[in-house]
């Protein structure tokens, strides 16, 4: 039987979610709209905005920062009103973002008008009203440290590379010698780190320019899958690829993984294999290609997957990814050196000389002071690591952080944080380009500091966070000239020529590889999930509701294992399993998956959550529990049986499309074959201006999801909640289709975003009783909301399945302030909505080249989809212009229309995907 877990304070209990509470969760949407409509600032509000806007003027501006994942940051631009960040797009000149967002950089906004914030001092997870109770305590433990040296005091963080982070917490080390710094990073890979000392001597990370790949070979690794990198590497990709497509030569994607990724949806040849044989396909190719410390290795693809790599030379790139054993981190490297390829290494800019929190745990009776600083471990670390009992055992602890999380409510103390849209910090990039972070807003949480502050309270020095961060920099730059270049800086939204030149390293000549993986099934693999990624992000009601790319789960997740399991096993999609792992178990519902590797289960990490601010606790399981700290990534061992009940995650809709296939695929210099001359007994429309219309690229589309929230954040659409997200009624309007084809076994995956076609000859236009739906003089298809009156005849006509219907006026709801971007109306219930193509950005920038007494030019308007994508996959523009970029677009062979034997012409088009 298993022993029972440690009690957790009362409100870690995991309700089931409800109505209500799903409602509470999207406030900070409606918070956020608040903010937005405002057409005033408070008179507190002061000068906030340090540095000077960027963009042509108008009512919003745009503000450079950086947000950061995993510690590493990514550049953006803040678009704010009337003092209030409503927006996050990408920064074009920092080389993490490179213009282009994720579905985390997207969903900021939302955290920072979260109404379930962090707000108030807590000690043992109830509220203190009195500050001075917090200062007092503080005062006495630093005087009691400064006694003994800071022996006893533990400061455990998160993956930090701020360089004025950094430097406090070097300062608290000096002043107190006995005081150790811990690093927990729920996702790091300490077999990578083990893998590259093994091939150079140093725990190196490879940096490779996807751009100049010719053969990319990723074992186990996802590239083009969230990370700190992914906006970089997806470029890069995006770019190789349309470079091949000129030159009549594509770049090949060869991919062996063990669970379905975006990178093995797009590659030329997918290996669906268990860990153990991914292995030994990485030491078969490396004997191939004259590793000596593979020789003799052998297995079947290896001889094939080689002559790709061979063939391509210095221009191939072996990747292997999070959760592969050390040799498959060594023989990646190997490899690369065996082609002489010229891929580029770097240290990881989170490297510091720091204990692990296994080691914190291990060394507990000596640990009196413990400060968790942005971090959760009570929910993400390890179960056997039972840091909740750490916790109560040690006398004096505090946690500083944006929710009253797990760790808040087993901590001492806890003080919330400042969000980062509101204070000031310094990050580095993955290539190791720095960049200031400056508030974009004034605080919203007067209670709250800033880990710098905090630091520095730490530390005895009593600045404020700008005064930290230049203090930081002027050591770094000099006095002369300093003021300049600080508001260089800070209007650039990052350090120019400071990213650090990576090197090609020697293989050492001593490389010795660690005994082969055996065999194991079943085993379990852990992994990120792609939108609440280690769990940080499960409060977001934007990403609990948006659709994985694999079963469009929605709040919550499922147990991946392979058809093939699924049927031996005897379970249906969505029964309920137990799962044992040694001493610990976990029920969870089955998600039957083509190209899961048989012999292998997949077990998403992030949910179920039991204190995740405003979302509901309960929802989707914590594989955490399962987790161990020996081997965090891959554990045999695990039985699994039915339990005969059911627990599913609810599903978005099912949008299947009949009729021509969805997903074109051609050979390169094939052209789609052209459709009859259409007929129709409606006139065709007349434009004598502008003629607005898309073309998306699925060669380059990656379904990373990023545009279906960039086009939520911008439109205000609402959240909707679990129960009626399961009928179908989530009122996203677009959403990314992912279209499977060929075998379960190995599948061939395509991602296919379908907002409104804007079609030429609507069906829906013609069946509105009323005249809701009409067709402008540019082309748009619009809705006029004050005159539908919800018959729904447009959307039953509409054969993309586009038009959402507004059951309830979520976005009203008793409590909201039905206000928000004013740039987008609200929409009541009993409406149709649907994708306008961005028609206020549209007016935003014709009023502007109007006032500027000039021609609008293409590439003035950029849709809220559009500007997300990392690859760069939509065009949008005016077609009416033959020079524009989206008519270029539909100039080519490959572009045809979805459904196009309707002849319902639609302006929104699509490139076909080119496979070799």
């Amino acid at each position: 039987m298993t022993p029972p877990e440690a009690p957790l304070p009362e409100a870690l209990a995991a309700p089931d979610p409800d109505r209500r509470s799903v409602l509470r969760a999207a406030g900070a949407s409606l918070a956020l709209a608040t903010a937005a409509g405002c057409d005033w600032a408070p008179a507190e509000f002061g000068s906030p905005l340090y540095a000077p806007a960027r963009g042509l003027g108008g009512p919003a501006q745009s503000y450079a920062t950086v947000l950061e994942l995993d510690g590493i940051g990514r550049g953006v631009l803040a678009r704010v009103l009337n003092g209030h960040a409503i927006k996050i797009e990408g920064n074009p000149r920092h080389p993490g973002s490179l213009g282009a967002t994720d579905v985390f950089l997207e969903s900021a906004v939302l955290g920072l008008h979260d109404p379930a914030r962090s707000r108030r001092l807590r000690q043992r997870g109830q509220v203190v009203r009195d500050p001075a109770l917090l200062a007092a305590w503080l005062a006495e433990q630093r005087a009691a440290l400064a006694a003994q040296g800071g022996a006893g005091l533990r400061i455990l963080t998160g993956p930090i590379s701020s360089p004025t982070q950094r430097r406090l917490i070097a300062a608290v080390l000096a002043a107190w010698p006995g005081a150790r710094w811990h690093v927990h990073a729920p996702l790091a890979d300490a077999a990578a780190a083990e893998g590259a000392r093994l091939a150079f001597g140093a725990a190196l990370v490879p940096r490779p320019d996807l751009s100049a790949t010719r053969c990319l070979l990723a074992l186990g690794a996802d590239p083009l899958g969230p990370g700190p990198a992914q906006l970089a590497q997806a470029r890069g990709w995006a770019e190789a690829r349309a470079a091949g497509r000129q030159a009549g030569r594509l770049p090949a994607l060869l991919v062996a993984e063990s669970t379905p990724s975006l990178t093995g949806s797009k590659a030329d040849r997918l290996l669906v294999l268990p860990p153990w044989e991914i292995e030994a396909l990485a030491r078969g190719i490396a004997a191939e290609l004259g590793v000596a410390a593979a020789a003799g290795a052998t297995h079947p693809e290896a001889a094939t997957l080689a002559a790709s790599l061979r063939a391509a030379g210095p221009e191939a790139c072996v990747l292997a990814g999070r959760g592969q054993g050390v040799a498959v981190h060594a023989l990646a490297h190997a490899i690369n050196a065996a082609l002489g390829a010229a891929v580029p290494y770097l240290e990881d800019p989170t490297e510091a000389a720091t204990g692990t929190l296994a080691e914190l745990v291990a060394e507990a009776d000596a640990v009196t002071h413990l400060l968790v600083l942005d971090a959760n471990p009570v929910f993400d670390a390890p179960a056997d690591l039972d840091v909740a009992g750490l916790l109560r055992r040690v006398p004096h602890s505090l946690h500083a952080g944006l929710q009253v999380d797990e760790t808040a409510l087993a901590a001492g103390w806890h003080l919330p944080l400042r969000h980062p849209l509101e204070s000031w910090g310094d990050s580095l990039a993955f290539d190791g380009t720095a960049a200031l972070r400056q508030p974009v807003t004034r605080p919203l949480v007067e209670a709250a500091v800033s880990a710098e502050e905090f630091l520095a309270t730490l530390a005895g020095q009593g600045a404020d966070g700008q005064a930290l961060v230049r203090e930081t920099w002027r050591a770094a730059w000099g006095e002369a000239g300093f003021e300049e270049r600080w508001r260089d800086v800070l209007e650039a939204g990052f350090v120019q020529d400071s990213a650090v030149s990576a090197r090609v390293p020697a293989l050492r000549n001593d490389l010795a590889l660690p005994p082969p993986t055996p065999p194991a099934t079943p085993v379990a693999i852990f992994a990120p999930d792609p939108h609440l990624w280690d769990g940080r992000f499960a409060s977001e009601a934007w990403l609990q509701e948006l659709p994985r790319q694999l079963g469009s789960l929605a709040w919550g997740n499922a147990v991946l294992m392979a058809p093939a399991d699924a049927r031996a096993a005897g379970l249906a999609e969505g029964a309920e399993v137990e799962l044992r792992l040694a001493d610990r178990v976990l029920r969870a519902p089955v998600l039957v998956t083509p190209g899961q590797a048989p012999g292998v289960v997949t077990l998403p990490l992030g949910g179920g959550r039991r204190a995740a601010g405003g979302v509901p606790g309960g929802i989707g399981m914590d594989a955490y529990r399962l987790r161990q700290a020996a081997s965090p990534w891959m554990a045999a061992g695990l039985s699994l049986h039915a339990t005969g009940g059911a627990g599913w995650a609810e599903r978005g809709a099912d949008f299947t499309l009949a009729g021509d296939p969805r997903v074109r695929r051609l050979a390169p210099g094939e052209a789609v074959p052209p459709l009859p001359p259409p007929r129709s007994l409606y006139p065709d429309w007349q434009y004598t201006g502008h003629a607005w219309g898309m073309a998306i690229d699925l060669d380059t589309c990656i379904g990373c999801n990023a545009c279906v929230v960039a086009c939520q954040a911008e439109n205000n659409t609402p959240v909707v909640g679990p129960e009626e997200a399961g009928r179908g009624r989530a009122m996203h309007w677009l959403r990314v289709d992912r279209v499977v084809s060929g075998s379960a076994e190995a599948p061939q995956v395509d991602f296919q975003p379908v907002p409104c076609m804007h079609c030429e000859k609507a069906p829906c236009e013609v069946v509105c009783p009323v005249n809701a739906t009409v067709h402008d003089h540019e082309g748009l298809n619009l809705m006029i909301y004050p005159r539908c009156i919800g018959t729904r005849t447009c959307s039953n006509n509409c054969p993309y399945k586009v038009r959402r219907f507004n059951w309830a006026g979520y976005a009203r709801q008793a409590g909201a302030v039905p206000v928000h971007n004013p740039n987008v109306p609200v929409r009541p219930r009993g409406v149709i909505e649907k994708c306008t193509y961005c028609q206020h950005r549209i007016k935003g920038a014709q009023d502007t080249a109007r006032q500027e007494g000039r021609a609008l030019r293409d590439g003035d308007i950029v849709t809220a989809c559009q500007s997300a994508c990392p690859t760069r996959a939509i065009h949008f523009g005016d077609i009416n212009d033959p020079t524009s970029d989206v008519s270029r677009a539909k100039a080519e062979g490959r572009n045809y229309a979805l459904l196009g034997n309707l002849d319902t012409r639609p302006r929104t088009t699509y490139l076909a995907r080119l496979v070799s």
